[in-house]
């Protein structure tokens, strides 16, 4: 009764699966599609009587285009989050940038916008037999983009923006890419007899000095500055606070102590 808006069945009487199957067979259609799942992609199997879904399965798809697609989709949509960014990945990712800013090209921009418009370019070929994002989960991304800057460029980065610098105390240690600027941790005591820190693409590595509760006492990318100005008083603090470790007057003349 009433327009078909509102309108109410009041009397009805059922069928079921079979009898639709038999009756209305000329009218029921099979329908595949990609859909996700949450996060599983999935080949989705419908039967449809127009409008109505009589049943369905989800299969995991087999490899394809437009499964690469859908991946590719989803990679982009969730701005890479998808992708497995080890340590070393991201990091070599943030090396590469460092360059790209302070040299422009041919160091390409690796922002995360580009890196999105440009997926089927750099990922899309690592993804011709992936059928989920588990797939996707265990690609060696350093190896990849590694590949897609190309060689010799991937070694040249190694030698323009390495992983690792030599402080004064003789020790390795590793450089992180990830702020505006290259930046070192280690103690304070490890700077000792020295009046400049390490350099990077010709630009002094900023300086975070740490406390021996590993706390920061100063970040600088001037040495030499700081120990002619404010170390006085950060050492009139840190000999308070640890007074089993050495504290000079003079810690550009000092040796420097790598514990």
């Amino acid at each position: 009764d009433g327009k078909r808006k509102n309108a109410r069945i009041r009397l009805a009487a059922a069928i079921d699966a079979a009898d639709v199957a038999e009756r209305f067979a000329h009218e029921i259609a099979d329908k595949v599609s990609l859909t996700w799942n949450g996060d599983r992609l999935v080949e989705r199997h419908e039967r449809r009587l127009g409008g109505v879904s009589l049943d369905t399965q989800d299969r995991r798809p087999g490899p394809g285009p437009e499964v690469m697609a859908a991946l590719l989709k989803r990679i982009g949509q969730n701005e890479l989050r998808d992708l497995p960014w080890t340590p070393a990945a991201s990091a070599f990712r943030a090396r590469v940038d460092f360059l790209h800013a302070r040299l422009g090209e041919p160091w390409p921009d690796w922002s995360t916008k580009r890196l999105v418009a440009t997926t089927k370019e750099w990922l899309g070929s690592y993804l011709t037999n992936a059928t989920g994002l588990d797939d996707v989960a265990r690609l060696d991304l350093l190896q990849l983009l590694r590949n897609h800057l190309g060689y010799p460029a991937a070694t040249e980065v190694d030698r323009l923006v390495p992983t690792h610098v030599d402080i004064p105390s003789g020790r390795r240690v590793a450089v992180d890419y990830t702020g505006e600027v290259p930046t070192i941790a280690a103690k304070v005591q490890e700077f000792f007899g020295a009046t400049q820190g390490p350099r990077i693409a010709g630009e002094p590595v900023q300086l975070m000095l740490l406390s021996p509760a590993d706390r920061p006492v100063q970040i600088t990318s001037d040495l030499g500055g700081f120990w002619a100005g404010s170390w006085a008083d950060v050492r009139k603090d840190m000999a308070g606070r640890y007074p089993k470790h050495e504290w000079p007057e003079d810690p550009a003349s000092a040796r420097p102590k790598r514990k």
